[in-house]
């Protein structure tokens, strides 16, 4: 369907109550307003009128507003952020700041820096496409360069995610939840999440779970995708949180997410080092598991004014597998290439 987008959004709240944050910083004094809190750009609590950088923040409200399901979407509003894009095959790379993208952007999921993308050409390409949106309770991206305390992979700057606790989704009678379901026209996808809390708002746990199918993109050139994609992702979210007698806060999670992409190429085939090339295939599989455990430390009159100590560990893992068949060549023969790129972090 050319230069025709149709989104349907259904949601269904389990519970009222969620948590509210407020979407623009405070620029006076005096006026009952709330400063709008962010952590990306000094690792510790700053108000947003206290830091010399320019940060951008999306909370939950906003990005269900938009009816956003991925990371890429939930930006495609905001001014200098852009979704990095590989093509029918490989699909969504990762995020741009200000035409910096790669590796040269951190990409941070509650305090946890996710691995690198690996890009060896046609035939192999370790995306970054690591987050559900329905997941995310507050993104905060930092324009610019922050290697002093992100390292040398953040030139470009920094996309820190954090992930819901309970008390975005309990209620008035404790125990909440959300359900909703999208429908996007361009790739014929369908994408669910459901989301439940058990607890209060000081000690609970955070069960979620999402699933996305769909298809090539629309092309904006021609009535059908020259190329055939059929893509799926399950993704999976735990999340606990407890506040004890001194205030201090214990949290503990796990994100993973699995993904397949089916693919089968005709735009490539008849040209360049494709010319002798009658069918191109492509198999692809990424596995995403990040665990965390974190103790919130410190306080008015404490040894530790503010700190947080923060045991984690994450894999990534994709195979691709690619199948090039040359029979119009002189010699006709089939390649079949495999790729496998695993990284650990912690």
């Amino acid at each position: 369907m050319t230069n025709l987008r149709a989104i349907f959004g259904i949601a269904a709240a389990a519970a009222a109550g969620l948590a509210h944050s407020a979407d623009t910083a405070s620029h006076g004094a005096g006026d009952g307003s709330l400063d709008e809190i962010v952590v990306v750009a000094n690792k510790a609590e700053r108000s947003l009128r206290e830091v010399a950088a320019n940060v951008t923040v999306l909370t939950r409200e906003t990005l269900a507003d938009e009816l956003s399901t991925s990371l890429g979407e939930s930006f495609r509003y905001t001014p200098g952020i852009d979704e990095e894009w590989a093509g029918g095959r490989f699909g969504s790379e990762g995020i741009s700041i200000r035409g910096i993208g790669g590796n040269r952007v951190a990409l941070v999921v509650d305090g946890v820096k996710l691995g690198d993308q690996y890009d060896i050409g046609s035939f192999a390409n370790a995306t970054r496409d690591f987050i559900d949106a329905g997941f995310i309770r507050r993104a905060e991206v930092l324009h610019g360069p922050a290697s002093a305390l992100y390292g040398s992979d953040a030139i470009g700057g920094v996309v820190s995610v954090r992930t819901l606790l309970p008390a975005d989704l309990v209620g008035p009678d404790d125990d909440g939840g959300t359900v909703s379901a999208l429908w996007h026209g361009a790739d014929d996808s369908l994408h669910g999440t459901a989301l439940a809390a058990f607890g209060t708002a000081v000690r609970g746990i955070v069960l979620g779970g999402s699933r996305r199918e769909g298809g090539a993109r629309d092309s904006a050139a021609l009535s059908e995708p020259v190329d055939e994609r059929e893509f799926r992702r399950t993704s999976a979210l735990v999340n606990v949180a407890s506040d004890d007698v001194f205030g201090h806060r214990a949290s503990a999670g796990l994100l993973y997410q699995d993904s397949a992409v089916d693919t089968d190429l005709h735009s490539m085939l008849g040209s360049g080092r494709f010319a002798a090339t009658t069918a191109l295939k492509g198999f692809d599989e990424s596995r995403l598991a990040v665990a965390h455990a974190d103790l919130a430390i410190g306080g008015a009159g404490a040894l530790v004014h503010d700190g947080v100590l923060r045991l984690y560990a994450g894999q990534s893992d994709i195979d691709q597998d690619t199948r090039d068949v040359r029979a119009n060549a002189a010699r006709p023969v089939i390649i079949d290439r495999e790729f496998e790129y695993d990284q650990a972090f912690h």
